[in-house]
């Protein structure tokens, strides 16, 4: 493990009985970088968090968390490390300022200051009871909680649900925005795409348990693209035997061509026969997942 990872495992597995949950899981998360963790609901993304801060034992594999052993050291990464889950655990019975100070005491480093800022940006009422709170605002103030210890790594299972657009706008435009310039790291799970195209720095593809593909996004948009061509006539079977092309659709003289490399030969040798239309689409975020999955996720 090297100071340039903030996150790294290597063959982690997690089994519930029968069903694997996260199959031989090699992740990196380079330091200082927002990395969004993709997939379906059940694909295994909030097994992988849990097993990160020490909620989930693996069965097998390693894992680290700022260098530190998640198997031995689940104390030293919680003082370090702040985790959202999807689903807030918080004492209904506590006012909002009662589970502040609650969970205060578990930590050696604390900022009051982000706590009142945060306050006042959720317009949280410190004498509000938990259980009186929207599902909106119980994750407001489980990530308030999160932030309060001045994380080197946060760790966010679907971090806005519940949350308005105007929220949603202020999480991604000021909260990770703040860890970033602050030289922290935040790891994402979401199924949801439009704010994680919007933000991520790296992208990692979750299926079924396993890790299909993970890269830099900008990459991942580079790389993943379609040719639409419709051709005079039709083409030489050569034409298609590029390394690059990843899956050919034929409708009539028209072909899909999807490539994850080689984009520029590709074209030439395709412009280079005669042809009616040629053009190259960029793939959404969803459109690259399914071709990597066979299954779409969910836009909100």
């Amino acid at each position: 493990m090297t100071n340039n990872w903030a996150v790294q495992t290597r063959a982690l597995n997690k089994d519930y009985g029968r069903k694997r949950a996260v199959v031989d899981l090699n992740l990196e998360v380079p330091s200082g970088t927002i990395f969004a963790l993709l997939g379906l609901n059940g694909a295994g993304k909030s097994t992988v968090l849990k097993m990160l801060v020490g909620l989930v034992r693996p069965n097998a594999g390693e894992g680290f968390c700022l260098g530190m052993d998640i198997h031995s050291r689940e104390n030293e990464i919680r003082q370090k490390v702040g985790y959202l889950g999807a689903e807030p655990r918080i004492y209904g019975y506590m006012t909002v300022l009662q589970a502040i100070k609650f969970c205060r005491g578990f930590y050696r480093e604390w900022d009051d200051g982000i706590v009142k800022h945060y306050l006042d940006v959720f317009q949280l009422a410190g004498a509000t009871k938990l259980n009186q709170l929207s599902q909106g605002q119980k994750n407001q103030l489980a990530l308030l909680l999160a932030l309060a210890p001045k994380p080197d790594l946060l760790l966010l299972d679907e971090p806005t649900s519940g949350f308005d657009p105007v929220k949603r706008r202020l999480f991604f435009n000021a909260v990770l925005k703040e860890m970033l310039a602050e030289g922290k790291t935040v790891l994402l799970a979401s199924h949801q795409l439009e704010d994680m195209e919007r933000v991520a720095d790296r992208v990692g593809l979750m299926h079924r348990g396993r890790l299909v593909h993970t890269c830099p996004l900008d990459e991942l948009r580079d790389r993943e693209k379609e040719i639409r061509v419709v051709f005079q006539k039709e083409p030489p079977s050569e034409l298609f035997n590029n390394p690059g092309i990843v899956e050919l659709k034929k409708e009539g003289m028209a072909y899909r061509i999807l490539i994850s490399d080689g984009l520029e030969e590709i074209w030439q040798s395709c412009a280079a026969f005669p042809h009616y239309a040629l053009d190259v689409i960029s793939p959404d975020l969803e459109d690259i997942f399914l071709r990597y999955t066979g299954e779409g996720l969910q836009r909100d």
